[in-house]
């Protein structure tokens, strides 16, 4: 209580005293403007009486004693600097320097120095307040006669330092009794207003050392006490209802922390642990097995087929498959192996107990038999498949980074080697990622030196004549020597660069096509080939299309050949644009025919020119009848189709008379030509 009472005080007392100040220093800056003002007016007077008096005595020779006495009137003022009096010449007649001048204006030769001089002659007629100093410039004479100039200087700064100081010490002494009085009244007044405040306290501070929560406190004081003394009761009242909501509100806390720590920690889908759960444990279990110098194996599964599942039956549907695709994880491990999901359809199993490759391996092929039979979900029957890649701790250092990047890699490997299978990491598998990872980064740059060129393999009729020819894309890097269209092609498709190649091989071709014709015949076929990702790029599209028709009349010889997966993968949109390919007159063809789907319903949806026949079967001819009867079938049907049937990869006299003799119109294989180069000619006369 006593220190709010001093802190009062002293707010008091510091508020008081900076207004008292600041009504001395307005006062005396009041005082201060009007005691220049009254200098000033008797400044003017005194010049003035002096300059009527200088008038006769203004041609006198200069230092004439008249004029000395009219100056020396000077001598009553105390802080005059000095007085000149020039005649209409602009000559000193004569000077008075008073007691508070700091420079003689005479040097010993008695003459006035020229710079002051003759900035005091250039000075109009008036008054002029400057730096603590008053001068004035006054005629003497009249207007119309004029016969010299008076100039008094007087130093105002010295008088008002003397007035101010006198005006203090006067007012000083009233002001202190004033500022007392002031203070000893506002604290009587506050005292009495803040009273029941001191009153109210003193009973919150026995409620306290009693803890009667019950007690009423009645206190009378003005309406702002009556209503903190209301409020008071009341959150008395209300206290032991308060206890009882923080001690509830405390254990909704701690769950709501528990439920925060779990979904920072485990997958809110699955309930498995989640990425970041997973890496710190995967720390501490690598951490264990550097110490016991032991091992640890890590398996890296991702679901084969689930973006299917998702894109055909809805992802509520694909998030109930992950649940059982989890649970069934879970039940495949051994006590002590950690799960988790790392997002979407990719898992991660930590094997601890420092395991044997062979037990490793086993539970491998325990999950990928497990994780492959078909499983129902809701109404649907769904297969999955899983592909697993397995990587050592002591492989990678014990690095937990590097150990989840090898089991990634390894993983990559198993879906490239067929999928529902399991691959242990090798150091070659990282040779080659980096390998891959290189090609990725060189294509551009192998687009911009010119390093891609197009070779043409013949297809051949019965005769043996080329009837049409195929555009087969070739790379040659300085580095990596010649490059498979098997190794770079999945690489462009995965980093998304296969549309910058398939736009510079329909540039090629088309640049080509004046050179093919020229060569065997305007009625020669040339084709090129189109991906699934070409399929789904609209830009691509576009720029293919309109490369084509530029081309004029000779579009027609142009033939886009599309694998029958490829096709099937984008049906909508692979129907769009075989019908933009019929209107500027293209031919279309199927190739790969009976690998994919194999669903002939297609066929009929739409007209295609050429059936291609694999080379799978076409290399089982003479070996197997299943395969020769597959192939018969495929060029009959064709036939009854209506279409032109093309088989690839005929490399032998056997396997071509088998061809022809069941129908079959075109044969392309080694046996009639390897991809070459085009040769071309300078002398073309085609007009495209």
């Amino acid at each position: 209580m006593k220190s709010l009472r001093t802190q009062i005080a002293a707010i008091t007392l510091v508020s008081i005293s900076l207004i008292s100040g600041l009504v001395i220093w307005v006062s005396l800056q009041v005082y201060e403007g009007l005691y220049e003002d009254f200098v000033s007016e008797q400044l003017q007077s005194l010049s003035d009486n002096m300059a009527v008096d200088l008038l006769p005595y203004i041609n006198d020779a200069p230092g004439s004693f008249s004029i000395v006495s009219v100056l020396l009137r000077l001598d009553e003022y105390e802080n005059i600097e000095f007085a000149h009096v020039y005649n209409t010449q602009g000559m000193l007649v004569s000077s008075y320097m008073g007691d508070a001048t700091s420079t003689a204006p005479f040097d010993n030769a008695g003459t006035h120095d020229v710079d002051e001089q003759n900035h005091l002659l250039s000075l109009d007629y008036g008054l002029y307040v400057t730096d603590g100093h008053i001068q004035i410039v006054k005629m003497i004479g009249n207007p119309e006669l004029v016969q010299g100039k008076l100039i008094l200087s007087y130093k105002i700064k010295n008088a008002l330092s003397a007035s101010r100081l006198d005006f203090t010490l006067s007012t000083l002494p009233f002001v202190l009794i004033i500022l007392v009085l002031a203070v000893f009244v506002a604290l009587e007044l506050q005292r009495r207003s803040l009273l029941p405040l001191f009153k109210l306290i003193d009973q919150m501070r026995h409620i306290e050392k009693t803890k009667d929560y019950a007690v009423a406190v009645n206190i009378e004081g003005k309406s702002e006490i009556k209503a903190l003394t209301s409020g008071f009761n009341s959150m008395m009242s209300d206290i032991n209802q308060q206890t009882a909501l923080v001690h509830q509100k405390n254990r909704l806390l701690t769950r709501q922390q528990e439920q925060m720590e779990k979904l920072a920690n485990f997958d809110p889908l699955t309930g498995l642990p989640n990425r970041q759960f997973l890496m710190k444990s995967l720390r501490i279990e690598l951490a264990k097995a550097k110490r016991s110098h032991s091992d640890v194996a890590l398996l890296f599964l991702d679901l084969d087929g689930f973006k299917m599942v998702n894109d055909s039956f809805g992802h509520d549907v694909g998030d109930k498959l992950l649940c059982q695709i989890a649970d069934e994880i879970s039940k495949s491990l051994r006590e002590g192996d950690i799960i988790g999901r790392l997002g979407g359809d990719e898992f991660v199993v930590i094997l601890t107990d420092e395991p044997s490759l062979m037990k490793v391996e086993e539970i491998a092929h325990r999950l990928v038999v497990t994780l492959s039979t078909s499983r129902m979900v809701e109404q649907w029957k769904l297969e999955t498949g899983v592909s697993i890649g397995i990587a050592l701790a002591q492989d990678c250092s014990y690095n937990p980074a590097t150990l989840i990047s090898n089991a990634d890699i390894a993983m990559y490997h198993a879906k490239r080697s067929g999928r529902s299978q399991y691959i242990l990491f090798t150091r070659i598998m990282q040779d080659n990622n980096q390998r891959m990872i290189r090609i990725a980064t060189s294509i551009y740059s192998a687009l911009e030196n010119n390093e891609f060129f197009l070779v043409y393999q013949p297809k051949v009729d019965a005769t043996g004549k080329v009837k049409s020819v195929e555009a087969l894309l070739r790379w040659y890097n300085p580095h990596f020597g010649m490059v498979s269209p098997g190794e770079f092609i999945p690489v462009a498709e995965q980093s998304d660069k296969i549309s910058a190649i398939t736009k510079w091989v329909v540039t090629q071709v088309c640049c080509d096509v004046p050179h093919i014709l020229a060569q065997h015949g305007l009625d020669t076929t040339v084709s090129l080939n189109l991906s699934a990702s070409d399929l789904q790029d609209e830009k691509l599209i576009q720029f293919a299309l309109s490369s084509v028709e530029d081309l004029g009349r000779y579009a027609r010889c142009i033939e886009f050949e599309i694998t029958e997966s490829a096709y099937l993968k984008n049906f909508q949109s692979g129907n769009s644009f075989f019908e933009q390919v019929r209107k500027i007159g293209c031919k279309i063809a199927l190739d790969d025919f009976g690998t994919g789907y194999s669903s002939l319903s297609y066929l009929t949806e739409f007209n295609i020119d050429t059936l291609k026949i694999d080379q799978q079967f076409v290399s089982q001819i003479g070996k197997s009848e299943r395969s020769e009867l597959i192939t018969v079938t495929i060029i009959k049907m064709a036939k009854n189709l209506n279409l032109t049937v093309c088989a690839e990869g005929v490399e032998t006299l056997a396997q071509a008379n088998f061809l022809l003799q069941h129908g079959c119109e075109l044969l392309q294989g080694f046996y009639y030509g390897k991809p070459e180069p085009l040769e071309v000619s300078n002398n073309i006369e085609l007009t495209l």
